[in-house]
């Protein structure tokens, strides 16, 4: 098989073999490593984390990197990513390949960084652009077109059985992703802390004890990063709604898995490109009143709007595997 060097910002913890992320790297290698030999360039680390890795590949030092020419993949534009390419580029490598964008860069940097911040990826964007195509999973970031798109999934058969005893709700809103400014969590604590006080909301992704008392209420419950299939599905079935408060997004998983188990879903205008002509997905402005209005409606007619949800076309892991084979072997054909 062809050797494949794929790129990650991802931090790796490794013992006797078994190997750890702080992300879900694994989806991607389980779509490559049977039909490449994946040389990994990434950074390890001491400290253990959430998400297993069972797919074979190689760490990989671009020192000890002998050929000339090389193929890359490369997941996300990262400061650590950009100087690795970088660095092959010193080295007179000669290369292809693509940068995989899951997310608007240029809108995160922004939020994070302000204006400076914007600027700086700005310049890693023109350096990657320049020297790798561009596969993504949305063609609304800032200064990207292409064709080139897939849809990240990691649906099974699973996701889609229906459970056999009655479901008892636990919470009325879940949100399951990083606690971070540009994710929303900010935004939707204080809403539910101040003005949705009556509401329960359960956030998973983050432990309690890494969350700043300020961001703490009664109503709210957090709950650290959960990898395994069945927990991720019974969060689901005891939430009521779905929220998603981000500023920015790609094509979020967490919306197909919500639709998956039935669960209609609120975003907001910032990424209502998401849709994607899905039913169950409503989009709201960021105002108490016009949350409350939607929750209201959602309520009042839970059970048409789950009919309609049933009746979407789903993007699994399988039709991802697909997509992203496709692209990368028409790429790397010679």
């Amino acid at each position: 098989m062809k050797k494949l060097y794929l790129i990650s910002n991802d931090k790796i913890w490794m013992k006797r073999r078994n190997f750890n992320s702080n992300n879900d790297l694994n989806n991607i290698l389980s779509c490559l490593t049977g039909e490449y030999n994946i040389e990994l360039i990434c950074r390890k680390s001491f400290k253990k984390f959430n998400y297993l890795i069972n797919e074979k590949f190689n760490f990989c030092k671009i020192n000890n990197i002998k050929e000339k020419s090389i193929n890359i993949f490369m997941v996300s534009i990262t400061l650590f990513n950009f100087f690795s390419l970088l660095r092959l580029t010193l080295l007179g490598k000669k290369f292809k390949g693509f940068i995989f964008l899951r997310s608007d860069g240029f809108l995160e940097y922004k939020i994070r960084y302000g204006i400076l911040g914007y600027y700086f990826y700005y310049i890693m964007f023109l350096f990657i652009k320049k020297r790798l195509k561009i596969l993504s999973v949305s063609n609304h970031f800032t200064k990207v077109k292409t064709r080139n798109i897939v849809h990240p999934s990691e649906l099974t058969n699973k996701w889609f059985r229906k459970k056999k005893t009655k479901i008892k709700f636990k919470t009325d809103f879940l949100y399951i992703g990083r606690f971070k400014k540009e994710k929303g969590a900010h935004y939707l604590t204080q809403i539910f802390k101040n003005n949705l006080n009556t509401f329960k909301l359960t956030i998973v992704g983050t432990e309690q004890k890494y969350i700043k008392n300020f961001f703490n209420s009664k109503n709210i419950r957090f709950i650290g990063p959960v990898v395994d299939q069945k927990e991720l599905i019974d969060l689901y079935d005891s939430s009521k709604i779905f929220i998603l408060p981000s500023y920015t997004e790609g094509f979020p998983k967490v919306i197909s898995e919500a639709q998956a188990r039935l669960k209609p879903i609120i975003i907001f205008n910032e990424i209502r490109h998401v849709l994607d002509n899905r039913r169950g997905i409503f989009v709201c402005k960021r105002d108490e009143k016009n949350i409350r209005k939607m929750i209201n409606f959602i309520l009042k007619n839970y059970e048409n709007i789950q009919k309609m949800i049933s009746k979407n076309n789903f993007y699994t892991k399988d039709n991802f595997k697909k997509e992203l084979l496709n692209y990368i072997k028409n790429e790397f054909r010679n």
